[in-house]
Order: structure tokens, then sequence, then C-alpha cells
């Protein structure tokens, strides 16, 4: 295939460049409206980070517990659990683990000086370029705006991820439930993550972004260039190198994308240079993630830790579907549980929309990662496999998980106007409706349209729920969550610019996004499908003709 520019590479760089824009927008309103050190692990996270920086790649055994080494930081990041335990609250209803007695803190500002001293760490065993380039503002600043910068760099690396992996979605032949599914694939929790110094949302949004191009690269009907195939491999790199489980989602994404492609695509994959120059990264990245755990695993050794079962692990699957959407902080803050199904179930009506349109290859590679995503937290937490050493969090999941509803809206459909996979937009408008026929209701763009808002203002609206509920807790700083009126008017704690104002940020940079999809149309650009824009034309305008033809 050609890898000459494609006229639709200026659109495409605009798609980008918004989307980019519009979540790092809404990024940086969860930076000011959580307090710092406040995030999953934060402190224990900013630490490693600050260590790495340095030059200190793991730290020291300690006498207090083989999950913790000491490393050397400056002293601001030492009294940064002061801060942290400032604003811990009670652990959420249902959370499977039990809470650890703490001695409470007189609630002091982030800071200190830059001396260097000891501290300790449960985060070191997993790769450390994240962290090497999150803690670059640490060297300048050991104070409140290294942190916030060190917040910042996560939130820009996750949202460009996602950028790139709108791009490639927006290539789908049913390019707005594709879009679609991404968006909703992008929980509360994932912005939250990203906000917060922790390499979670960095790998779930380098996941996204592997099985959205994967997906495009796996249709043999689309024509590509070396951009595609640079923004895949570079997302799979990322993967690969952001926590300890990347690897091997990374094989396993890699498998299923294969399955879904087909000899043929794959074949002609291997051909091409520029893939193997990506592949030898991917490969070097591999080995370098490989080394790093087989010596973290040598040198620190963990204690056995037995699985809970499989019954007990079944039972905390609701819990875990919970985290992935919105249990926040130290598990101690979370969307109310009608919420959390609204957006699960939304999410779960995308891709059964998905599934019913789709080749039956892509239906089955579908089901079995969304069987694969939820079996793997069962396993995990119920057998110790993978043997993580910890317990597991819902969100450890999500890399494999979400990648069901991207194969589900971006394969092709089933039905094709030519036996490619191009279904013409005469054909969606103008296929009747027969009385008891669903199919034929759905497939009209006035219903289709009607749907996809509905679900993208469930979605909006379960964003806010979840800003407001951290809001309630951080505001009441360690105390029971705050009412509507004294979060508006008198909270114990206030962000830099309010908390209205950071809602109001953080919903309108999300609904703007949700604007564009709302109001985009169901079928891609002509020039994006195999063939270029004339065939397509051609085919749209025969279509047409025919269905304009007076009945004889």
């Amino acid at each position: 295939m050609s890898t000459t520019e494609p006229p639709r590479r200026p659109a495409e760089r605009h798609t980008w460049w918004r989307t980019f824009g519009l979540l790092t927008l809404a990024g940086v309103a969860w930076v000011l409206a959580t307090p710092l050190m406040t995030g999953p692990d934060e402190v224990y996270q900013a630490r490693r980070a600050a260590a790495v920086v340095r030059g200190q790649l793991t730290g020291n055994e300690t006498s207090l517990s083989p999950l913790l080494v000491e490393v050397k930081v400056p002293e601001s990041y030492r009294r940064a659990d002061e801060v942290e335990r400032c604003f811990l609250g009670d652990l959420v209803e249902g959370v499977p683990q039990e809470g650890m007695k703490l001695p409470p803190s007189d609630c002091p500002p982030f800071g200190g000086s830059d001396r260097i001293v000891g501290a300790n760490t449960g985060q070191y065993r997993g790769q450390p370029f994240f962290y090497a380039l999150v803690g670059l503002p640490t060297l300048i600043d050991s104070g409140a705006t290294g942190a916030y910068l060190m917040r910042l760099i996560g939130v820009v690396a996750t949202t460009a991820l996602l950028a790139s992996a709108t791009v490639s979605v927006r290539r789908s032949q049913r390019s707005r439930l594709a879009w679609l599914a991404l968006f909703g694939t992008v929980t509360p929790m994932t912005m939250y993550l990203s906000a917060s110094t922790n390499p979670s949302a960095v790998e779930i949004a380098a996941a996204l972004g592997v099985w959205a191009t994967g997906m495009l690269l796996a249709r043999s009907d689309v024509e590509f260039t070396r951009r595609e195939v640079a923004r895949f491999g570079m997302a799979l790199i990322v993967l690969i190198g952001a926590r300890g489980l990347g690897p091997v989602f990374a094989v396993l994404l890699l498998v299923l994308l294969s399955a879904m492609a087909g000899r043929s695509r794959m074949v002609h994959l291997a051909r091409r240079v520029d893939v193997w120059g990506w592949a030898v990264g991917a490969g070097a990245m591999t080995v370098a993630s490989a080394a790093w755990l087989w010596t973290i695993q040598r040198d620190f050794p963990l204690p056995d830790r037995p699985g809970s079962g499989w019954a007990t692990a079944v039972s905390y699957l609701p819990f875990y579907l919970r985290q992935s959407v919105g249990v926040f902080g130290q598990n101690d803050s979370a969307l109310p549980e009608l919420a959390v199904w609204a957006w699960v179930v939304t999410l779960l009506v995308v891709f059964a929309v998905g599934v019913w349109r789709c080749t039956p290859r892509a239906a089955i590679i579908a089901g079995l990662t969304l069987i694969g995503g939820l079996t793997i937290s069962v396993t995990a937490e119920g057998l110790s496999l993978p043997p993580i050493g910890f317990f597991w969090q819902g969100r450890y999941a999500l890399p494999l998980l979400l990648g069901a509803f991207l194969v589900a809206t971006c394969s092709s459909p089933r039905r094709n106007a030519d036996d490619r996979g191009i279904e013409t937009s005469a054909q969606i408008t103008r296929d009747p409706v027969r009385p008891g026929d669903l199919g034929s209701l759905l497939r009209q763009p006035e219903t289709s349209t009607t749907a996809v808002r509905v679900a993208l203002n469930v979605f909006l609206t379960v964003h806010a729920i979840g800003f407001l509920s951290v809001a309630r807790h951080h505001g009441a700083k360690g105390g029971a969550s705050l009412s509507w009126w004294n979060l508006l008017v008198d909270p114990r704690w206030s962000p830099p610019l309010t908390f209205p104002v950071l809602l109001v940020v953080y919903v309108g940079a999300l609904g703007a996004l949700a604007w564009g999809i709302g109001r985009s149309d169901a079928t891609p650009p002509p020039s994006e499908t195999l063939g270029g824009g004339v065939d397509h034309i051609a085919l749209r305008l025969t279509a047409h003709r025919e269905t304009s033809k007076p009945a004889s």
C-alpha cells in the first residue's frame, strides 16, 4: 500500500490537537481539585519518582516490612505522608481490604527544604521509566510547584495517547459508535489517575492506543501509512514499559489483534520495513522490562501471598467494576453505586450494538477479551495468578478489559454494501423501517443520533458526579463528606480555583468532546477506505440512483 501523505492528514491533525487540548484541560481540573499526595499511593509514587530521577533506581531494605524500601529524596517528600493523612477518610463500604491505623496529622502544607533525607516507599518494583519522566520537575523545585508539574506530566502523557487513539477510531466504518465506545472507556477513574502521579493511567491509555490503532491495521480494507504504524508502535512500547503487567498485556493484545487480522493481513504487515523497526523497539523494551522485573524479584523477593480462593474473588467482582469506574484516593471516596451501574450498563449497551452488527470473528474475539478481562481479576486475587504480591485492584485489568469495546465497535460491520466492508450513507438513510424490525429502526440516522446523545449524557453526568464526590471528600479534610451547600460556600479545604469553577472546566472540556461525537457523521470520510475517495463517491452515487429510480 502507498505510504504517501493521504488527504486526510489535516483533519487527523485537527482531531488530535482538539482531543489532546480538551482532555488535558479536563486533567488539569483534576490536578487542581485534589490535594497533593492524596491520589492512590501517591506519596509512595512521588517518592519513587524523586528518587529515580536522582539516580536511585531501587532503594535499601528496611526492617519495617519486606514490602518497603528506603530511598533518598528531598525532605518535602519525607513529610508528604503527613499531608496525605490529613485527608484520609473511612474506607468505602465493600472494600475487600481492611484499613490500617495511622497516627493523626497536624495537616502541614506540602513543602520543606531540598535537603536529601531517607524515606520509605512501597513503589519500587515496577519499571523505572515512568518515574524517570515525571520526576524531572523535582530537580527544579522540591515543593508544591514541582509536585504539581509532576502531576501535569502524567496528564499530558495520558491525554497524548488518548488523542492518538481517537484519531484511529475515527477511521472506523462505524466511526461514531467507535468514538462513543472510546469515550466510554475513559472512565472518571482514568482521568483521576492521570492527575495523581500514577503510571496506571498511562498504562490504560497506552493499551487503548494499541487496541484502537491495532484494529485499524488489522482491517484488510484500510489503507495506512507510516504514521499509523508509528502510532501503534509507540503505544505498544509505552504499554510494555509502564507497569509490571505491561509485557503480559502486550502479548495478550498482540495475540488477539493478530487473530482479528487474519493470516493474509499479518503477512502483509510483516513485509513492511517500518513494522519491523517498531517491532525491534518493542522487543528492546520487552527485554529491558523483563530484565528489570527479574532483577527486582531476585534482589527483593516478596513473601508468598496465597490467593483468597475462587468464591471470594468472584464475590469481589462487583467492587472491582466499581473501582474501574470510580473509587478514588485510598479507597476512601467513590461514585454512588447507582452512577457506576448506569455507566456500566450504558457501555455494555454500546458493546452489544457493536457485537450485533460486527463480523462473527470480531464478535468472538470481543467476547473472549471481555471474559478475559474479568477472569484476570478473579485469578489474580483468587489464585495469585499473575503473582503480583499484593491485593488486586479493579483498575489493574482495564488494559485488557476495555479492549473488548473497541474490538466490537472498530471492526467492519457484518452487512456491507459492496462486500468489502463499505456501508454507504445512502444505504443507512434509505433502509426501510419494517414493522417489528428493531434492526431497521436502530439503523435510522435519527434513532442512532438520539441513542448516542443519551449515552453521552449518561457518561457526562457520571463524570460530574465523580468529580463532586471527590470534592465533597477532600473539602471535608478528613471528616464526613460535606453537604452540597458547604461544598460551595464553606469547604474546610478549597483548591486554587474553587470546586465550582473547576467542575465547570472539567465538564465543559469533556462536554465539548461529547458534542463533537454527537454531531459527527455515522460513516467515515470517503478517503479513509481502501480504493480512495473516488471509488467510494461513485459507490454512493450508484446507490443513490438505484434508490431514486421510479417504480416500473
